[in-house]
């Protein structure tokens, strides 16, 4: 009897260890002593931040102090399209919105709020960012504005599933100068662990084409817990896409988030307007990524609990 008594109290305390210890949210990173990756000069060297110190990585594990200046390492091309009106009146204000004659007919236009559920507030991720274009929704459909053509350009984006209408948002292939748009919002309708959402490969003089779909399953989704106690786990959630030599990636973070889901995903066309993930990494990574102009290989910081440190992978092996 004794026997069995302790057993089952230690079963117990196994459970109410288990429960506290989910309720607790992650360590923080120590930012001062956390490599970020910046972005690759080549495909051989890295440059990163530590603090507020910057460096060149050399894949051999060494960090080469570097006056390198982070403000002008960009090398994207400059925009083929104009993203800003040419007359200060082309856009107006009427009912707490904004509109412009498009096609000969009045068109709702704004510019999508990218602070959304998809981005967790609570954790202190950087802000992923938009090529910023203008976007208009008229009779039921949803595009960009452009302002190369003297009364405004619309680029109609198809939409793939009658349940969502959202707004699109659109980064940009540095590599091929291609766009691509997605609806960064799922549906409303959606079941718990599904995202229904739209998305199309646009050229560099904004022709649509591909349309397609975002993989049904959502591996951002995470219920409901105690240790999401302030908002809500969308709060401590983020994601981030990347969009390189033709090839998307989403990086799915936070704790609230189970450690086998959280990672890098490939968007993997699978034909007839589907796709589906392909999850290249798995585990905690912190948010920025930097990714080689190929596209071959992701530099990381992973934090786990056999240490902390900058991790780079060949996705092309």
């Amino acid at each position: 009897m004794n026997t069995r008594r302790v057993i089952t109290l230690t079963i117990l305390l196994a459970l109410l260890a288990f429960g506290v210890v989910s309720c607790i949210p992650e360590k923080d990173v120590d930012q001062s002593t956390k490599v970020t990756p910046i972005e690759w000069l080549n495909e051989d060297e890295l440059f990163v931040r530590i603090d507020n110190n910057y460096f060149i990585y050399d894949g051999q594990g060494d960090l080469v102090p570097s006056r390198f200046d982070a403000a002008s390492s960009s090398n994207a091309r400059p925009l083929s399209v104009r993203l800003t009106p040419v007359r200060a009146n082309q856009i107006w204000q009427e009912d707490g919105h904004e509109y412009m004659e498009l096609e000969g007919g009045k068109h709702r236009i704004g510019k999508r709020s990218y602070g959304s559920d998809r981005y967790g507030g609570n954790q202190g991720f950087p802000r992923e960012e938009f090529v910023d274009f203008y976007v208009y929704r008229h009779l039921g459909k949803v595009g960009l504005v452009t302002f190369d053509e003297p009364e405004g350009r619309k680029t109609e984006l198809p939409i793939q599933h009658a349940s969502n209408t959202s707004n699109p948002v659109v980064k940009r292939d540095s590599a091929s100068n291609m766009f691509f748009a997605f609806q960064n919002q799922c549906s409303k309708n959606d079941a718990d662990g599904t995202c229904i959402r739209s998305a199309w490969w646009i050229s560099s003089d904004l022709e649509v084409t591909s349309s397609f779909l975002l993989p049904i399953e959502d591996p951002y989704f995470a219920e409901e817990k105690l240790s999401c106690f302030s908002c809500g786990c969308g709060c401590y959630t983020h994601q981030d896409v990347y969009v390189v030599n033709d090839q998307v990636f989403f990086h799915f973070a936070g704790f609230p988030i189970k450690n086998s889901k959280r990672g890098l995903y490939r968007v993997v066309d699978i034909g007839s307007g589907k796709t589906e993930w392909h999850h290249e990494i798995k585990g905690r990574m912190e948010p920025p990524l930097a990714f080689t102009p190929s596209g071959c290989k992701v530099a990381y910081f992973r934090v786990s609990r056999f240490g902390d440190e900058l991790q780079v992978q060949n996705l092309c092996e």
